[in-house]
């Protein structure tokens, strides 16, 4: 027992004089730092997935189940960049409609819905943009950043088919448009819009315009001009809240007194109806606008446009008439 005691003693004293040597512990080769790339997929409308791969700080070598995925390169198209048109001469369509609806007794002021969204799609596949009225005289005046394809889509009356098959076509597109009210008719017959109805155009970005108290001829009644043009502008913005800023003539008629009461009245512009698009200062009271109706089939609706495409191959919409 002694000896043990004296032998340990010895290696005691061996290790501090010789001072303790520790052996090298061994590296683990199972250390494993994961690292994240990102992998996008092709389809913009599905979300980024993350792929996760392993690289072993030993040997720098790829786990046999690490994969890498290429990043595939996004090509963004462009909005088309607006530019400067004006003052003086601008290229504009106008487009008049009435009833956007099957006609009970085949009325050339119809059109059913089927037909005007594909003149809607055909808008869009070309690159038209609309714009307001507001917009059109900035441009004429004293010239206004605007769209390459500008257009305009009014609809007179106050039928209630704009609201509700108009309206939501529209908004399909992206597109909005103008309303000519006439005061007369509001809630009436349930033909016609109610209050809520063109406050709910307004609300969704569309122009509420002046049609008149009653739609009458206005170079048939003379004396009734300043109550037609002047009054009706009156009584809608007080009704609605919203400034009435352009005026359309009933039947497209007016005289130079028509004219003077519309200046009188504080409007910014008038319509009247032409098949021409360059619009003008010299007409900014008459501006020209194309009927669009029951009779226009899509070739000759694209063959009113002022910028078009292949006419023997228009896009086709499949439709569920």
């Amino acid at each position: 027992m002694k000896n043990y005691f004296f032998a340990v003693l010895a290696v005691l004293f061996t290790l501090g004089c010789g001072g303790l040597t520790l052996l090298p512990q061994p590296i683990p080769t199972a250390i494993i730092e994961p690292t994240w790339t990102l992998s996008l997929l092709p389809s913009a409308t599905e979300p980024a997935t993350a792929t996760q791969t392993f690289i072993s700080t030993d040997t720098a070598t790829v786990s046999p189940s690490s994969t890498f995925t290429e990043v595939p390169t996004l090509t963004l198209t462009p909005e088309p960049q607006w530019y400067l048109q004006g003052p003086g001469e601008v290229v504009v369509p106008i487009l008049l409609y009435h009833h956007v609806d099957l006609s009970p007794t085949d009325n050339a002021y119809y059109i059913s819905p089927y037909e005007f969204e594909k003149q809607m799609y055909l808008l869009r596949e070309w690159g038209y943009t609309t714009i307001s009225v507001e917009m059109l005289v900035t441009a004429i005046k004293q010239g206004a950043m605007l769209p390459p394809k500008p257009i305009i889509l009014t609809f007179d009356d106050g039928t209630k088919s704009t609201f509700t098959h108009a309206l939501p076509i529209m908004q399909k597109y992206s597109f909005t448009g103008t309303s000519y009210i006439v005061y007369n008719y509001i809630g009436v017959n349930n033909n016609y819009m109610d209050l809520d109805q063109i406050r709910a155009l307004a609300a969704a970005g569309w122009e509420i315009g002046s049609h008149s108290i009653s739609h009458v001829d206005l170079t048939q009644h003379p004396e009734r001009e300043r109550d037609e043009i002047v009054d009706s502008r009156h009584k809608l913005e007080a009704l609605l809240n919203v400034p009435i800023q352009s005026f359309a003539y009933p039947f497209g008629t007016y005289d130079r007194s028509s004219v003077d009461y519309a200046h009188f009245a504080g409007y910014h512009a008038a319509m009247g109806l032409g098949l021409q698009t360059l619009q003008s200062d010299k007409n900014l009271f008459y501006l020209y606008r194309m009927d669009i109706n029951r009779n226009t089939d899509l070739t000759a609706f694209a063959s009113l446009l002022p910028w078009r495409e292949d006419m023997n191959d228009l896009p086709a919409l499949t439709l569920i008439p």
